[in-house]
């Protein structure tokens, strides 16, 4: 899931106890490799898990931050630009941007927060992370819609939703939807995966699903989360369950809900859902055909026009 890696990684030498530095970037700007919310985890013993923008920027901030780990002080920010010239200090870069990274040493006293988002993130509820010079607390419930970072010389705040992620609910498991289901697990979703045939090849497969239900189709939209972090991918093997699984979800109010087709299958199933006396209002809520125009052919090719239409409706503010 997305995110939870990094805080297993933090957990697992923590229950060891050995220090665990978490560097965030706080702020970028301009051409900075590593963009607001990048985080890379570093041990003690100088194992590494993620990404704070990579070269040698990265190399160097690692090396600062393992000389830290003695330090009595826990908490700790660096601002760092991009370009040989700058009188400010250099990061090893000369891209021209910059970024804000706050290193937190984290140790065994850390456990508790550190387990509650894990926990969170395992139940796909939300939380809202706060670091500053005095403070490193995760609290169980969010209103933030994105990252907040109010840097006042030595009076900064870092805050960040951390345990609510965004969720593709791929209902229909066959050639397109493994396709679907691991291009979405790569850009960070939480997926659920759905099926009526629980030993197809394609169902038994797929190791990128965070969650396989086998149901009825007709039963899909009971079990999806409605918010404004949910997907709709339809992605069936045929007219009737496709419809099926569009009466199931259309009512739902969730960010987007896609069913590949035909135009004149549309036409058709949109037809029988007037029948069982749907709302064609509903309709226009849709994408379909699903996917941006890419003259897509192969499962994996579709995949990707799916997923670039979800993006940009993801990120459409």
């Amino acid at each position: 899931m997305k995110y939870k890696s990094i805080w297993l990684f933090i957990n697992k030498y923590l229950n060891e106890g050995k220090k665990v530095a978490l560097l965030v970037v706080a702020e970028s700007s301009n051409s900075s490799p590593g963009r607001q919310g990048f985080k890379m985890a570093l041990s003690e013993n100088s194992d590494v898990f993620g990404t704070i923008g990579g070269g040698i920027m990265e190399n160097n901030l690692s090396e600062f931050t393992l000389s830290l780990m003695s330090s009595e002080n826990d908490t700790f920010i660096k601002r760092l630009y991009h370009s040989n010239t700058s009188i400010h200090q250099k990061s090893g870069l000369n891209c021209g941007g910059r970024q804000t990274v706050i290193i937190k040493i984290l140790t065994r006293k850390d456990q508790t927060k550190i387990e509650e988002i894990i926990k969170n993130l395992t139940q796909r509820k939300k939380g809202e992370l706060l670091i500053s010079e005095s403070d490193f607390s995760y609290n169980d419930d969010s209103d933030l819609t994105e990252i907040q970072f109010k840097d006042d010389k030595d009076n900064w705040e870092y805050k960040e939703q951390v345990g609510f992620t965004e969720t593709a609910y791929i209902i229909g498991s066959g050639h397109v939807g493994l396709a679907v289901s691991k291009i979405m697990k790569s850009l960070g979703f939480y997926v659920v995966v759905f099926d009526n045939r629980a030993e197809v090849y394609t169902v038994k497969q797929n190791i990128y699903a965070d969650e396989i239900i086998i149901c009825n189709y007709n039963e899909a939209g009971s079990k999806i989360i409605e918010n404004e972090n949910s997907f709709i991918i339809i992605t069936t093997s045929n007219y009737l369950s496709d419809t099926d699984v569009l009466a199931s979800v259309i009512n739902k109010k969730v960010k987007y809900i896609g069913m590949m087709g035909s135009k004149r299958k549309i036409i058709n199933i949109f037809n029988a859902l007037k029948e069982k006396g749907i709302n064609r209002n509903l309709f226009s809520k849709v994408h379909t055909p699903i996917g941006v125009e890419i003259e897509a052919e192969t499962p994996d090719e579709i995949a990707v026009s799916i997923a670039a239409e979800i993006i940009k409706v993801k990120n459409i503010r």
